[in-house]
């Protein structure tokens, strides 16, 4: 498959999903979702090389873990995805030369979350599979015999294991102007799948809802919204077991220690039309490892209102 038919593609998918958007008179109760990180578009293949994920979002009418109220919505977040992460050489099969084991990550997750005019809340619970039980490694080989590529060896792949992980985030929106905002997110992960603490700081420019209907923090809302935005991240890995194994233990034939020091920047553009929103969004961060490389990667999103 080429650059050029790939991009076709997602333009056909794109204009064809904006040419049905509706206007609604009321915001609408639920939301689905469906994203695909890739770094294709980059003419790379390695480290995070792709994910994709289905969500279902939906505001709640009444208490869940927060107390809701007209002012204060409660949305639950459903989702869907798979991760593959790999090293540069596709084809080497001595561990003394990867800068990263094979892993694939296969999870579902749900998330509640309160807004405010200014800031949200949000806590996440995780159960997943990592190894050759989340196909990630299948999936990809077959991925590359389709466009008629060499496959991947998968050799060293991260053994497979169950994982539990629950999350947390806080977000705080400062509206400067009518079309500024700046924004402030500290989140924390704790569980056998992944340990960090993180912070990063986004500026919008644009036509930005408020954050308690922000179609960047996936609230469900019907206001139009066309803007762009950047940030810039730093957190703290205390583990990462898709480079280090399971922390109990398993029986990987290759993992490495992880860099606990990771820095990251984001850009992206989002629009709101109707039911629809589309969000494109490039990103970029130091190496997870000692010996990789610059990870980066596109990533392409589509919702649905109803």
């Amino acid at each position: 498959m080429s650059l050029r038919w790939y991009i076709a593609l997602v333009f056909s998918i794109l204009v064809s999903a904006f040419a049905k958007a509706q206007t609604q008179d009321s915001i609408p109760k639920r939301q689905i979702s469906l994203q695909h990180d890739n770094d294709f578009l980059l003419g790379i293949d390695r480290y995070y090389t792709t994910g994709s994920f289905i969500g279902y979002s939906k505001t709640l009418s009444k208490d869940f873990i927060f107390t809701n109220s007209k002012e204060s919505p409660i949305q639950l977040d459903l989702i869907i995805g798979q991760e593959t992460y790999t090293p540069r050489e596709l084809f080497e099969t001595d561990f003394d030369l990867l800068e990263r084991p094979y892993a694939g990550y296969l999870f579902a997750s749900a998330g509640v979350s309160q807004a405010k005019r200014n800031h949200i809340w949000t806590l996440n619970g995780e159960i997943g599979v990592a190894g050759p039980i989340s196909f990630a490694g299948a999936v990809q080989r077959v991925y590359h015999e389709l466009i008629n590529e060499f496959i991947p060896v998968w050799s060293g792949e991260i053994a497979n294991s169950v994982h539990l992980n629950g999350s947390g985030n806080y977000h705080v929106s400062f509206q400067k102007e009518r079309k500024f905002f700046f924004d402030l997110s500290s989140s924390f992960a704790f569980g056998t799948r992944q340990i960090f603490a993180d912070q990063k700081a986004t500026v919008f420019i644009g036509n930005r809802d408020n954050i308690r209907t922000s179609s960047y923090y996936n609230r469900i809302g019907a206001t139009r919204e066309f803007y762009g935005y950047g940030g810039v991240l730093y957190r703290y890995v205390a583990l990462n077991a898709l480079i280090q194994g399971h922390p109990l233990g398993d029986s990987s034939p290759f993992t490495l220690p992880v860099e606990n020091t990771v820095l990251g920047a984001q850009v992206g553009v989002v629009m709101r039309r109707g039911a629809n929103t589309f969000q494109l969004e490039y990103v970029t961060q130091t190496r997870e490892t000692q010996r990789e490389g610059q990870l980066q990667f596109t990533s392409l999103v589509y919702k649905r209102a109803f």
